[in-house]
């Protein structure tokens, strides 16, 4: 990997990492998050039962996608990327963005709605991180021999039909 690359890498990594923290906090939480205890404006134990368990399920099936996405992209970023795939410089990011992005979406939304404070600015400060990554891979650029890649082809069909 080149230098810009390798800084790329790791700004994933971090995020990565970060991501996974957040599932297995989210998954070993007994209860909801103190957010969404404001968020609820009830005291939890007036909350019925079924309720009390379908909100914890909530929020650990929250911390599986935590996890799941954080754990696809770690497989994407320690194979394919690390090897040079042009793909895979495009694809974490961008997987990265989307789930990011929907983190952003939903802890707004609480903001907005309810008087809890979820942590929006966390998922502004990761998408601005991730897009610097992105900048700074050379996922962005164009690849040297798509020209190449290109002519071969062309020459390649042209061979066909004359001896087709």
């Amino acid at each position: 990997m080149n230098k810009r690359d390798k800084i790329a890498f790791t700004i994933y990594l971090v995020v990565n990492l970060l991501g996974m923290a957040f599932g297995i906090t989210y998954l070993a939480c007994p209860t909801v998050m103190p957010y969404h205890h404001r968020a609820i404006g009830v005291n939890w134990e007036d909350l019925g039962p079924g309720l009390q368990v379908m909100l914890v399920n909530f929020v650990n099936f929250a911390g599986a996608a935590f996890i799941t996405g954080s754990l696809s992209c770690l497989i994407m970023l320690l194979i394919p990327f690390r090897n040079g795939e042009l793909w895979a410089k495009r694809a974490v990011p961008l997987v990265l963005m989307v789930f990011n992005g929907f983190c952003l979406y939903v802890s707004a939304s609480v903001a907005i709605k309810t008087e809890a404070s979820p942590p929006w600015p966390l998922s502004i400060a990761v998408l601005i991180v991730i897009l610097t990554g992105y900048i700074t891979s050379s996922g962005i650029e164009k690849p040297d021999n798509i020209g190449e890649e290109v002519l071969i082809h062309e020459n390649r069909n042209q061979k066909e039909e004359e001896t087709g």
